[in-house]
């Protein structure tokens, strides 16, 4: 009974962890990030619950200092966001979460559990991988031929680049045989990534191996480092740098565009931004603007229709100004702060791994995919436990857990209800593919009520209403969309 109980927190993680990236069932719109998201905040609902009902002695939590900016950021986001249901929900959630991974994580042993749970994940992606390559499995993309379970190598790439710590860190097991194994798995891991040719992941990837390798050596040998070895990293670095921008010269400048429009959108709200969706709802307006200024630039075959900035930096600075980035780095800034002291190796993989997230989000979009959030909530928690001086603990006593399961209850009913829109709605699409239009707009006009913030819903609905020639409602609707996401086919389309 107790061997059962003792592996409960490896079962739950890895189901958790696992379902955000192999959930894709085909019965959303949005097949490869609409149900991992459904998954994560059911999931994580039904564990507080789970650990409320069976927890009984006191709840430990972060410090007092830490919670305030949390709930300081709660605040803020969920005020940027329009205070919409399935935003609040979202964010709510994300902060359950870390209390909840923060309950876990206290325990030494949840901690290698951890990197045990990382490590299978990598394996089934890079199994998934080859299966890909050799045809074995279902591709996503016409394009490239290994993207995992996405539609895109970006979330392949850089859900193994956060992962490649986990594994490198199980290549110190004692067993020569573990240790074998362990190689041959970050052999692969480095291999997948290289394949996707995804180039922020192959820089973080080549970071992380390079780390690992400088530990060991220095784990092994007397090694010290010299002037002359720091000149030939930072050459290998340079060369690596410029191998992966001529690899993709036309995509990396074409980033550089991107980024000016951006520090425009920046200028003209630097302190809030422009809200949840901002930098969909003004990018392609203010490239519109750069290239009626520039009409020679050299970057007019470069512009396109761009959803995101390739920066997650940059992007969150557009959508939430220069006080919600503060507040992302404050929350962000404390975990750090409480393991300074640590050193770990448990700790040293954790930093390594969000060093990678870090890279990737400089040049690409990590966080736009489940796996990849949740993620970097799990490993900021776990740095946050090794703080033991200025826990909270309060008590779990029946009170407590009438408000905490009533609250959940709560948020997994609001997820239950997001989930059977998000159904209705592919069920109402596939059929006007079918010819079925007008038997489904009264379908669409219902779910309008619940899904009148997504922007790809008020594009297929315009569209839908266009079709069964109900011009005025589809002008209508698509003045909506447009005030949320401006795009060129949108606007083409609807003769704008």
């Amino acid at each position: 009974m107790n061997c059962s109980i003792k592996y409960i927190p490896f079962i739950y993680l890895f189901t958790l962890l696992a379902g955000t990236l192999f959930f894709i069932p085909a019965i959303f719109v949005n097949q490869f990030l609409t149900a991992p998201a459904l998954w994560m905040q059911a999931g994580i609902v039904i564990g507080v619950l789970s650990f409320v009902v069976v927890k009984r002695k006191q709840i430990l939590l972060p410090s007092c200092e830490f919670l305030v900016i949390l709930l300081l950021w709660l605040i803020y986001f969920l005020w940027r966001r329009g205070l919409n249901v399935e935003t609040a929900v979202s964010v709510v959630t994300s902060s359950l979460s870390l209390l909840l991974f923060y309950q876990i994580f206290i325990k030494n042993s949840n901690k290698e559990k951890l990197f045990l749970t990382g490590s299978l994940i990598a394996v089934i992606l890079c199994v998934w991988c080859v299966g890909q390559l050799l045809g074995w499995l279902l591709r996503y993309h016409n394009q490239f031929s290994a993207t995992g379970p996405f539609d895109n190598p970006a979330g392949i790439s850089a859900s193994l680049a956060i992962l490649l710590p986990f594994v490198l860190y199980k290549v110190e097991k004692k067993k020569k045989w573990m240790r074998f194994i362990y190689i041959v798995i970050a052999i692969a891991v480095i291999v997948c990534i290289i394949l996707s040719q995804a180039r922020a992941a192959i820089i973080a990837s080549g970071v992380t191996t390079f780390v690992y390798g400088i530990w060991w050596l220095k784990s092994y040998t007397e090694l010290k480092l010299s002037a002359i070895h720091y000149f030939f990293v930072a050459l290998l670095a340079v060369l690596l740098f410029l191998g992966l921008y001529l690899l993709k010269k036309d995509s990396a400048n074409g980033r550089i565009l991107i980024w000016r429009c951006s520090a425009e959108l920046i200028a003209q709200k630097p302190l809030v931004g422009h809200g949840t969706n901002g930098f969909i709802a003004n990018y392609m307006n203010e490239q519109a603007n750069y290239f009626i200024l520039h009409p020679n630039s050299k970057y007019a075959m470069l512009a396109d229709n761009i959803r995101h900035p390739f920066n997650e930096y940059i992007k969150s600075i557009v959508e939430y100004g220069i006080v919600g980035f503060f507040l992302i780095v404050l929350l962000l800034f404390y975990p750090f702060y409480y393991s300074r002291k640590t050193t770990s190796k448990t700790a040293s993989a954790i930093r390594l791994s969000l060093l990678s997230i870090a890279i990737c989000a400089l040049f690409s979009y990590p966080l736009n995919y489940p796996f990849v959030r949740l993620m970097l909530i799990v490993l900021f928690t776990f740095l946050l436990t090794f703080n033991n001086e200025e826990r909270i603990s309060i008590s779990n006593n029946f009170s407590v857990k009438i408000i905490i399961l009533l609250f959940s209850l709560g948020l997994l009913s609001a997820t239950t209800y997001q989930s059977f829109y998000e159904r209705e709605w592919y069920k109402a699409a596939h059929k006007s593919l079918r010819g079925e239009t007008n038997q489904m707009l009264p379908l669409y006009k219902k779910l309008y009520t619940h899904l009148y913030r997504n922007e790809l819903f008020l594009y297929n609905y315009s569209a839908e209403l266009n079709v069964a020639g109900h011009y005025k409602e589809s002008q209508k609707i698509s003045r909506e969309c447009d005030d949320i996401w401006a795009d060129y086919d949108f606007a083409n389309v609807n003769g704008k």
